[in-house]
């Protein structure tokens, strides 16, 4: 196959924590309608659609001393493409404006909103899905493109593609251009068949919730110019692992040396064994052997300036590095540092523990942990789950007939209320099912605490609003 995905899809909430990593980066080419400038956009680590990556604006006829293109300006930031999957980019035919479309937010922050508008390289304006198509995410489903792909298509393999037999010309169009630019008039076809029409240049809509067989006989024959998509192969290669040019130390051992601990990787049959001090550290290395340190964090007892001094002054060995880019964004800090003296690391393990189960005890208390409200019982559940899902998750719950598959170890609804509400890791809500011996049981006991509070909220969502009386009375606390 061509590229290789992961794919981790929560429930559609109207705050989303999908992730998509692949081992096949995107280099994409847009031009403008009129040719004159194109967009080169360059991704350097292994998650799409993030900033992790550089975008550059060329003039297509001028070149610079050398002979290359020249640089009309630069952007610190990727728009990532890939062929087969809903993300727009397009350049207007001055240079000036840029604005990237996807359907869903992958991250937090302004610039992973879902519709993104710069100007000369700066930010200038951002929408959410709701806002840009005009749409109610309470009162219907709310999606940016149209997707038609698993009702136009045969049954595919890895390399062929072919539509069903009695798919119209229609269906055809709507799947390979529901969304396009034309001459800076950015055309989006939503998920109700509403078409809306979008100046590039003024940033301003011209027209909105056109009825798309009104518009198909004029936009029929227009050919969408799709952005040019190349992949270069990620080289997975962990932080930890970069050696030091000059005595080919790896990063792990060189820091061992400055903060005089012990390396203990996760592979280590002592891993686990003792409390470990912990380094987070991301950054560029680029083909000059110099990191860019993007997030560093690391605990009190390491000298954080000296380790960032080393990171800044050091040259790294870059032979990992793809050949198709100057530079690579490396994470995955694994494993820890603990005191090489066995008995001082067993005094900060035994410190540690008590220091967890303090913490422990202080979480069964919050009613708002890492600023989340943390639901008291299953009725505040419900309540809050109202103000959480949009229209489409809820239609997905009630239509449903199991709830597996909202329930998943790996994502789902279940592995958001198990990571948000503090079922992982302990917290009011945890107490009051543990009160009533539920997810008491060690392996999957958390998820049976998501799996109960799913099928109850669905009962809720049915018209039973008093479902979680029920429920309590079947389940009273144990004395």
């Amino acid at each position: 196959m061509k590229k290789l995905f992961l794919f981790i899809h929560l429930l559609t909430l109207n705050i989303s924590f999908s992730q998509i990593s692949t081992s096949i980066i995107p280099i994409s080419e847009t031009y403008s309608s009129n040719r004159e400038f194109e967009l080169k956009s360059i991704s350097y680590d292994d998650e799409f659609p993030n900033l992790k990556g550089e975008s550059f604006v060329y003039y297509t006829e001028e070149t610079d001393s050398l002979g290359a293109k020249k640089i009309f300006y630069k952007l610190n930031r990727s728009f990532d493409i890939y062929d087969g999957y809903p993300f727009f980019v397009a350049i207007s035919n001055d240079g000036r404006k840029i604005v990237y479309i996807k359907n869903e937010v992958y991250y937090k922050g302004e610039e992973h909103k879902n519709v993104t508008y710069y100007l000369d390289g700066k930010l200038v304006k951002t929408y959410t899905t709701e806002e840009f198509i005009d749409c109610n995410k309470d009162q219907e489903k709310c999606e940016m493109f149209y997707d038609n792909q698993y009702t136009t298509y045969k049954k595919q393999g890895p390399t062929t593609r072919e539509f069903k037999d009695n798919i119209t010309e229609k269906d055809k169009f709507l799947n390979k251009n529901y969304i396009f630019n034309k001459n800076d008039t950015i055309y989006i076809i939503d998920n109700r068949k509403k078409v809306h029409l979008f100046d590039l240049n003024k940033n301003e809509f011209i027209k909105r919730k056109i009825d798309f067989d009104s518009i198909y006989p004029k936009i029929k024959n227009i050919e969408a110019v799709k952005s040019k998509v190349s992949y270069y192969n990620y080289p997975y290669k962990y932080i930890i692992d970069i050696e030091d040019y000059n005595n080919n130390k790896k990063l792990s051992e060189s820091i061992s040396e400055i903060s005089k601990l012990k390396f203990i990787p996760i592979y280590d049959s002592t891993f686990g064994k003792y409390k470990l001090h912990r380094i987070e550290l991301t950054g560029y290395i680029d083909r000059n052997g110099k990191l860019e340190i993007d997030f560093f964090k690391c605990d009190k007892i390491f000298d954080e300036n000296k380790i960032k001094d080393y990171l800044k002054t050091a040259t790294f060995k870059t032979d990992f590095i793809p050949k198709e880019v100057d530079k690579i964004y490396l994470t995955s800090f694994f494993g820890g540092y603990r005191n090489y003296d066995d008995k001082i690391a067993e005094k900060e393990t035994i410190k540690e523990k008590e220091d967890r189960l303090e913490e422990y005890k202080k979480r069964l208390t919050l009613d708002k942990i890492d600023d989340i409200y943390i639901p008291k019982n299953l009725y505040e559940c419900f309540t809050e789950l109202d103000k959480t899902l949009n229209f489409e998750s809820k239609k997905q719950l009630k239509e449903s007939k199991d709830t597996w598959q909202f329930n998943s170890h790996m994502g789902g609804l279940g592995m958001w209320i198990r990571n948000n509400w503090g079922i992982n890791g302990g917290s009011r809500l945890s107490k009051y099912f543990h009160k009533r011996e539920v997810g008491t049981k060690r392996g999957f006991g958390n998820d049976e605490i998501s799996g109960i509070i799913i099928e109850e909220y669905i009962k809720w969502l049915k018209g039973d609003k008093e479902s979680w009386k029920k429920w309590e009375k079947e389940n009273p606390e144990k004395k």
